[in-house]
């Protein structure tokens, strides 16, 4: 079984080495010595479109998949875990404004406005902005935040974040996927130095 959810993970790791990861910690904890976890788990935001049961499921089951595949075991707080787990999920509405210049200046498709009195085309000091075009589009981005955290102290430890726009998901397994493929790829940092070359 441990076989088979590495090979999955392995599997993630290949299709999501395109997700933007970034990552901090600190540099004077010794991570080779965690080998289990406890789930500390945010207050739920009921207002939240992004926070709710189900989204919550999916990303508790994606990030233990990660972490069984690499050797760690999940524990309950109370018997001493190696570090404890917290996430933090945002969704934003974004804006995106794109100046084009229209692809018949680029190429010179207009020749009845283009030529000279000798019919030859792109005279001297011609420009090829005129007719430029302002594309608006607007978008959402997700963010997930993943924190390891010291048990005894409740200090940070590792942090991995990424930022996605968001693409249309129409059904839960869809919705599930794009959580595993997200969380596989911050944790494919985890612990520092371990990270997959792709």
């Amino acid at each position: 079984m441990k076989k088979l959810v590495l090979t999955l993970v392995m599997l993630m790791l290949g299709a999501c080495a395109g997700v933007p990861v970034s990552t901090d910690y600190s540099q004077s904890y010794d991570f080779s010595n965690v080998s289990s976890y406890a789930w500390l788990l945010p207050p739920m935001n009921k207002k939240s479109e992004v926070d709710n049961d189900l989204i919550r499921e999916r990303v508790i089951n994606a990030v233990d998949m990660q972490l069984t595949a690499k050797g760690m075991k999940e524990v309950s707080a109370g018997d001493g875990p190696s570090v404890l787990l917290s996430y933090q999920l945002g969704q934003e509405d974004k804006i995106a404004i794109d100046n084009i210049g229209s692809w018949y200046t680029h190429f010179g498709y207009y020749p009845c406005y283009r030529c000279n009195p000798r019919g030859r085309h792109g005279y001297i000091g011609a420009s090829h902005f005129y007719n430029d075009d302002l594309w608006v589009r607007n978008y959402k981005e997700s963010t997930l935040m993943v924190d390891v955290i010291a048990p005894e102290s409740k200090k940070l430890l590792w942090r991995g974040t990424t930022k996605r726009v968001i693409p249309t998901l129409k059904t839960p397994e869809e919705r599930r996927l794009y959580v595993l493929e997200t969380v596989s790829a911050i944790l494919a940092e985890f612990p520092p130095g371990s990270a997959v070359a792709h």
